[in-house]
């Protein structure tokens, strides 16, 4: 039985990703199923992220076909654990847990900022890269500062962010993601968690963790309430 707010939550991660191929400028689609790019992923992004535990494996032939023209490596995020790893001929890059807070009361902790300029942003992407996202793409361009549904905030300290995380609204739930820290404690990890709710949107927040940060989640109030993994395949493979 997959629980209602796992699905929550991969549906708001499927937003995030819409906002993110958008302000990128490369094409996707989606179906009531799944979020499939149309042409290759950023960094650390999926080509395919389920939506729906009634998944379609047409989908499947419809990505193969896509992927031949991304190169290198494919990678699935099964949202529910339901592919079958035969089928596809993956390898699991790493399982992780959605987690889902409920609306509470919260207020901006002390230090914690929401970012509005770009010569922040670029600090805050720096930061972000630092703390264990390594890439030479320029993965947060000016122009997210203009979306109405993401929302970048940042500890920052001196010259430089030392924690940050992304708020991303849908309807029903407001996902928390991209979180990083130059400490890794569960205290900075709640004041990000709170500083997502003290947006003021009064939903639910989502998201998905693994290991000790996922530790950290439950410390700050957060509930697993599913499954999900990232699978590897190489494109000739689908």
């Amino acid at each position: 039985m997959i629980d209602e707010k796992a699905i929550c939550g991969a549906r708001n991660n499927a937003d995030w990703y819409e906002a993110v191929f958008a302000t990128h400028g490369l094409k996707y689609h989606r179906s009531d199923h799944a979020f499939i790019a149309e042409d290759a992923p950023p960094p650390y992004y999926s080509a395919l992220t389920t939506v729906s535990p009634k998944f379609d494996d047409a989908l499947l032939s419809d990505l193969g076909k896509r992927a031949e023209d991304f190169g290198g490596a494919i990678y699935l995020k099964d949202s529910f654990c339901r592919l079958s790893i035969d089928r596809v001929w993956c390898d699991v890059l790493f399982d992780a847990s959605w987690i889902w807070r409920a609306p509470r009361q919260a207020t901006f902790p002390k230090g914690w900022a929401i970012l509005d300029d770009h010569r922040e942003l670029c600090l805050w992407e720096d930061a972000w890269k630092r703390n264990g996202s390594p890439t030479d793409w320029h993965m947060f361009p000016e122009a997210f500062l203009a979306r109405e549904d993401v929302t970048f905030i940042g500890k920052k300290e001196t010259d430089r962010f030392a924690a940050g995380c992304i708020a991303n609204l849908s309807d029903d739930c407001i996902g928390f993601s991209n979180f990083f820290t130059e400490s890794s404690s569960a205290e900075v990890y709640a004041d990000a968690a709170d500083a997502v709710t003290a947006l003021g949107y009064d939903l639910p927040v989502v998201g998905y963790d693994s290991g000790a940060i996922l530790e950290f989640a439950h410390w700050a109030g957060f509930e697993s309430v599913g499954n999900l993994r990232v699978l590897m395949t190489e494109n000739t493979k689908l």
